[in-house]
């Protein structure tokens, strides 16, 4: 008797799940990976749709924890310390929470990342609290979205939108005692034949970060010696040069550059613009 029980639970069971029905999400998950500096960064979020509804001060009230997203609560993972907003966040995976308002908003990276929505959430667990300003925006956003925008060396503008509203929060990862490890090793201090390659990334790296410019242009030209071929060498040495005030070293090598791109098998557009503007501002 038993047994005939059990194979009826089974049976019903397996009747419930096939008569579920398979429908898409109105708020369906979005998970984009994202390289930030040195970081590889993970947001994973409900996208809800606005579907004519005015969403905050109403549909999303002003003032009350808010899941900043739909469904489960929005998560951020980081494998290394980044720092938000001039707040220092260690690696790990974080839930994203939020109090909206008019004109600012208090965000929340909040240590508890497994709960749905805001159910069980409580201050205690928080690890940061911290307000952006609002910023408005014309154009109405149907559709919320979370991204990384405006990518520096040194990090770049985690952003959130949704109807006319225009989150922004810097991300900076501080890279720069990693990047000159590396170049130490493989420049400074290495005993092994240098590439083209390390050159040319350790160059451009001092370069962006507008530090020791001399050893940069030194680095650039080791770079280009070794390949000739690749102009996009020639190119940030031309930039570099025009930076350091050597204009006639900076004409060549725009120049030079600005041909190899054209001969180019790729017909290099990118850099033959480049070059094109540079020497239009040497002139």
């Amino acid at each position: 008797m038993r047994i005939h029980f059990i194979l009826l639970l089974i049976i019903l069971s397996s009747i419930s799940l096939t008569a579920q029905i398979e429908k898409p999400s109105l708020s369906p998950t979005k998970i984009s990976k994202q390289k930030v500096g040195l970081a590889n960064v993970t947001l994973k979020f409900g996208q809800p749709n606005k579907q004519g509804r005015k969403i905050f001060g109403s549909l999303i009230p002003y003032n009350k924890v808010w899941r900043t997203g739909a469904n489960a609560s929005t998560k951020i993972t980081t494998d290394k310390e980044i720092v938000i907003a001039n707040h220092i966040i260690p690696a790990g995976t974080y839930a994203l929470y939020s109090i909206p308002n008019k004109k600012k908003w208090t965000i929340i990276i909040h240590k508890k990342n497994n709960l749905w929505g805001s159910a069980g959430y409580t201050k205690k667990n928080d690890f940061i609290r911290f307000t952006i300003p609002v910023k408005k925006i014309k154009d109405t956003k149907e559709t919320l979205n979370i991204s990384f925008e405006n990518f520096t060396i040194d990090g770049a503008d985690l952003i959130l939108t949704w109807e006319n509203t225009k989150i922004v929060m810097p991300v900076i990862v501080n890279s720069d005692v990693i990047i000159q490890e590396q170049i130490n090793t493989k420049i400074i201090n290495s005993k092994e034949v240098v590439t083209a390659q390390t050159y040319f990334d350790a160059a451009q790296y001092y370069y962006l970060k507008n530090k020791e410019l001399n050893t940069a242009f030194k680095w650039f030209n080791k770079a280009e010696n070794l390949r000739p071929t690749a102009f996009w060498y020639t190119y940030y040495k031309a930039e570099l040069a025009q930076k350091l005030g050597k204009k006639n070293i900076a004409k060549q090598g725009a120049t030079k550059c600005l041909k190899a791109a054209k001969n180019s098998k790729s017909s290099d557009y990118g850099y033959i613009s480049k070059c094109s503007l540079l020497l239009k501002s040497l002139d």
